[in-house]
């Protein structure tokens, strides 16, 4: 499990923008305040990282390939530059690349919306904390933020919303190492999030989410001697 912590982003420059829909609104907090183009044509976003990034994640596009490049201090690419194709039922990219240890450029192109203007609402980029995946048994579900009503003969009404997933399950962590790291660099200084996150070593996106940390504050129990279990509930961000 890979963890975004502190947003490491220092600047974003899009090659076009709708003046509603600015570059700046991928590095806030909600994943429905977009970015978007100022036409039905391919655009970019030129992200510049902070030292000692490895990894970065995005949220709500609607276009079917993002291409990415990422660069370092010195301009000689060190990531892609790659195509990849975007489940748009599930809208979601996380992409790692090797830990630079100055500062680092990443650009990303967004195509194929059909004629739709390109957009997206969240880019993280940072130091991607690594830990053990979850344990089998995940749970996996969706908080559904639609508008729901019984009328008094009975019927209902229904108009429907957001639907933001939800996950829970636990992880082991070396309690010297990863479970003061986890509870005490990020939990302590963060709180509940929002965290950009990949859950599993599985390689497809539908475990990247960007979420807070829901029901309250992860807990953790010293079951073994060297070793500790830690459990989560996360809800995606609307």
């Amino acid at each position: 499990m890979k963890i975004i912590a502190a947003d490491q982003i220092t600047g974003v420059l899009a090659s076009s923008e709708d003046a509603a829909y600015p570059d700046g609104n991928v590095s806030d907090n909600f994943r429905g305040v977009l970015w978007k183009g100022a036409a039905s044509a391919a655009a970019t976003l030129t992200i510049d990282i902070s030292a000692n990034s490895n990894a970065l994640m995005l949220s709500n596009m609607n276009s079917g390939t993002v291409g990415v490049e990422v660069k370092d201090s010195g301009a000689s690419t060190i990531y892609g530059p790659t195509n990849h194709t975007i489940n748009l039922y599930n809208p979601n990219l996380w992409v790692n690349y090797t830990l630079q240890s100055g500062v680092a450029q990443a650009i990303l192109t967004f195509s194929d919306p059909g004629t739709a203007v390109p957009y997206c609402g969240i880019v993280r980029a940072g130091y991607a904390y690594d830990f053990r995946t979850l344990k089998y048994g995940i749970s996996e579900g969706l908080n559904d933020l639609s508008i729901s009503k019984e009328y008094n003969n009975g019927a209902n009404y229904y108009h429907l919303l957001s639907m933001l997933r939800t996950f829970s399950g636990s992880f082991l962590a070396d309690r010297d190492s990863d479970f003061y790291t986890f509870m005490h660099n990020i939990i302590r200084v963060h709180g509940r999030g929002p965290y950009a996150m990949f859950l599993t070593d599985l390689a497809n996106y539908d475990w990247a989410i960007f979420g807070w940390l829901d029901t309250g504050l992860p807990k953790g129990s010293h079951d073994y001697y060297k070793h500790s279990n830690i459990s989560i509930n996360i809800t995606e961000g609307l």
